[in-house]
This record gives C-alpha cells, structure tokens and sequence, in this order.
C-alpha cells in the first residue's frame, strides 16, 4: 500500500492548526483559565481534540484546559 506525499495546502494547513494548538495551551498555562478554539468542520475538531489529549496524556497539564468547539452552519 502505498501513501500520497501531502500537498501543500495539506502542509500549511497543519502548520497552521499546530500553532493554534500550541497557543492555545500557551495561553491557557499562562492564565490558567479555559481556552476554546472555534472549529468549523468535524474532522478538524477530532484532529485537534486527539492532539490536545495525546499532549495532556504525555505530561502538559495545560492541555487539558484547551476547548475545541464545534461551530457548523447546519
């Protein structure tokens, strides 16, 4: 089985969540209040959900204060 190389909007794009996600924990571990980042589509909210978790589960307490919220037009 073989796999595509990721296109670029495919790198930008994760180039762009990783930043939202580390801000957003920087945030919150600096304020130590709930930090929610506003999604628009259901595969990028488990995206960055399962990344929040797998940070929190690996020792960054911060993590667990980061909301990933579902905002759809439907």
């Amino acid at each position: 089985m073989t796999s595509k190389p990721p296109t670029a909007k495919q790198k930008r794009n994760a180039l762009i969540w990783s930043g939202m996600v580390t801000d957003a924990v920087a945030r919150a571990k600096s304020t130590h209040r709930p930090v929610v980042i506003n999604v628009g589509a259901i595969k990028t909210a488990f995206m960055l959900q399962d990344t929040l978790t797998s940070m929190a589960l690996s020792g960054e307490d911060a993590a667990w204060n980061v909301e990933v919220r579902l905002n759809t037009l439907h």
